[in-house]
C-alpha cells in the first residue's frame, strides 16, 4: 500500500502601498501592492508567487505593527554532511509565518499587469506589478516562551530518484520539545501542505520534554513506514519545507491535504500558548 502524502511519498511495505479597514474584530483587510524585478533565474509563476508572498506580509505586518519577512528560507547544499557547491538558496513558503501577531488567512489579487521600465544606462527592466486585498486575522493568546520544539532532517538536500518512490531518498524527521506535547507534521511545497503525520498508521504523536523523537520512528520505519522524497513528473527540483506544531493537548486535525491558507486558518485557531511552531527547509532533486 502506498498512500501519498504531499511532496513526501508514505511508503508502507517495503512595501509599496497599503491600506486597511477593520472588518470585524480581529480580523482586518488590507490592500496592498507589490512589484517584483523578472530576473532570468524566475519563472513567470515564480514571480508571481514573490509577489504574493511579499504582499501577504506587508499586510500582516501593517496589521500586527511587527517586522514580518516573506520567509526567504535559505539552505545550504549538503548532502551525507559534505557540503557540496555551498550555494546558499532562497526559498519561499508563502504565508507561513512564525513571529507575526496575526496571520492571511484569505487573500483576492485585484490587478496585476507586466511593466517595462527603462532606468538611464541600463538595459530596459521588466516588472510584474500586483495588488491584492488580504484578510488578516489577528492570533489569540500570548507565546508562552517556555514553550517550545525543534525540527531537524537528516539532510538538508534528497533525491527523488527516477524509478520505483522506493529508490528515493529517506526523510527523518527528529524533533524535541520543551514540554510533553501532540505533534503534527506537515509537508509544504509550492502553495499547498499535506499533514503526514498523525495518518491512517499513526492517528496520534505524544512526545515527551526534552526527549528527542523521530518521525517516522524506527519502529515504525522497521514496519515498512517511511517518507521517500519525490517530484512531480515535469519537475527536475524544487525547495519545500517541513513543518511541525507542537500543541498541549490534542486539538481537531486539519485535512490531510489543504491550501496554505487553510493551513493558516487552522493555525490561527489555535491560542499561542497552547502551540509552538518550527520550519525545516530542504531541497528535493531528480538526477538525470
Amino acid at each position: 500500500m502506498r498512500p501519498r502524502l504531499g511532496a513526501l511519498v508514505c511508503i508502507f511495505g517495503t512595501a509599496l502601498l497599503a491600506t486597511a479597514s477593520a472588518t470585524a474584530q480581529g480580523v482586518d483587510s488590507v490592500t496592498v501592492e507589490q512589484r517584483v524585478l523578472m530576473t532570468p533565474d524566475l519563472t513567470p509563476a515564480e514571480a508571481r508567487r514573490r509577489a504574493i508572498d511579499g504582499a501577504l506580509a506587508e499586510a500582516v505586518r501593517r496589521v500586527a505593527g511587527v517586522r514580518v519577512q516573506s520567509n526567504a528560507l535559505s539552505t545550504l547544499s549538503e548532502r551525507d554532511g559534505a557540503v557540496g557547491d555551498g550555494a546558499i538558496r532562497g526559498g519561499y513558503s508563502s504565508v507561513v509565518q512564525l513571529d507575526a501577531a496575526a496571520r492571511a488567512v484569505d487573500y483576492h489579487v485585484v490587478r496585476e499587469e507586466w511593466e517595462t521600465l527603462r532606468p538611464a544606462g541600463v538595459p530596459p527592466q521588466l516588472y510584474l506589478r500586483l495588488r491584492l486585498t488580504a484578510v488578516i486575522e489577528r492570533e489569540v493568546g500570548i507565546a508562552d516562551v517556555g514553550f517550545r520544539v525543534e525540527l531537524s532532517l537528516n539532510a538538508t538536500r534528497f533525491e527523488a530518484g527516477t524509478g520505483r518512490p522506493a529508490d528515493a531518498d529517506e526523510v527523518i524527521a527528529t524533533i524535541r520539545t520543551s514540554q510533553p506535547a501532540q505533534l503534527i507534521l506537515f509537508n509544504i511545497a509550492d502553495d499547498s501542505a499535506q499533514r503526514l503525520f498523525p495518518n491512517e498508521y499513526q492517528r496520534t504523536v505524544r512526545i515527551g520534554a526534552d526527549s528527542p523523537t523521530e518521525l517516522p520512528d524506527p519502529e515504525w520505519r522497521a514496519r515498512g513506514l517511511r517518507l521517500r522524497a519525490t517530484l512531480p513528473a515535469e519537475r527536475s527540483n524544487r525547495q519545500e519545507l517541513l513543518m511541525v506544531v507542537a500543541t498541549r493537548a490534542e486539538v481537531p486535525l486539519p485535512p490531510a491535504a489543504l491550501s496554505l491558507l487553510e493551513l493558516q486558518r487552522w493555525l490561527v485557531r489555535i491560542p499561542l500558548n497552547k502551540r509552538a511552531i518550527a520550519l525545516a527547509p530542504y531541497e528535493v532533486h531528480r538526477t538525470p
